[in-house]
């Protein structure tokens, strides 16, 4: 069993936004609670090994809010009467799209030497991929401590997403299954991520590799282990 932790990230003052978010899922977990039980395991895809052992390592963050939004002169607008507030972070970098935030973020973090791929989610009913999808990326869940943000690829004019509706996979390179921890982020570890998310800021142009040879360096990990462990929610 590999523990994954996890937090959301938000601002706290003057309202903990952290009450938006709750535990993500494993898919595979998902998947189980709506399979065709007329159908025997030794002939069901879903206990296939190259799936199950793939669905047992994706982790599934779901919409808290149902939102509508559409594109106006350059501009998102809200159309739904609830939604999660926006932003715009990046210019469009493909032909025919627009970029931008939806202001929910998350951070993941182990113990074990484990890298965590981000996409859209590509096994899930998931209307919104019909309006735009999530930023993929890459990284280093042990070497390095940053925030993830949800950010979508709009391919037209209007964006759409349900509450509760899968919003992106989190896919943890481990052969183990997975256990997620929730812990509550206090100001060190804020401090720390603040380094990590804008070090590009302070270190311009600089490889990874270079930048988990620093974290590990400066024993980064050690200080947040601690720190985690010392701030874990326990569950009921």
């Amino acid at each position: 069993m590999t523990k994954i932790y996890w937090s959301p990230v938000t601002e706290t003052d003057p309202v903990d936004w952290s009450i938006l978010y709750k535990d993500p899922t494993v898919l595979f977990d998902d998947l189980q609670s709506n399979m065709n039980k007329d159908i025997p395991k030794d002939q069901n895809l879903m206990y296939c090994p190259a799936v199950k052992d793939l669905t047992k390592q994706i982790v599934v963050v779901k919409c808290p809010m149902t939102s509508h939004y559409k594109l106006e002169n350059d501009e998102l607008k809200t159309i739904s009467k609830n939604f999660i507030s926006t932003y715009v972070n990046h210019q469009p970098n493909l032909k025919d799209s627009f970029l931008f935030n939806m202001n929910l973020s998350y951070v993941f973090f182990s113990e074990e030497d484990i890298s965590m791929t981000i996409t859209s989610p590509y096994f899930s009913k998931s209307p919104h991929l019909s309006y735009g999808s999530i930023v993929p990326g890459k990284l280093n869940i042990s070497k390095w401590f940053r925030n993830i943000n949800v950010e979508f690829n709009m391919w037209g004019d209007e964006f759409k997403i349900e509450e509760n509706e899968d919003m992106l996979y989190c896919h943890f390179d481990t052969n183990n299954n997975i256990e997620l921890v929730r812990f509550d982020m206090n100001k060190r570890m804020k401090q720390i991520l603040n380094s990590c998310a804008f070090s590009s800021d302070w270190e311009k142009f600089v490889p990874l590799a270079k930048r988990y040879r620093r974290f590990k360096e400066s024993k980064m990990k050690e200080i947040l282990l601690k720190e985690i462990k010392n701030n874990i929610i326990e569950s009921e």
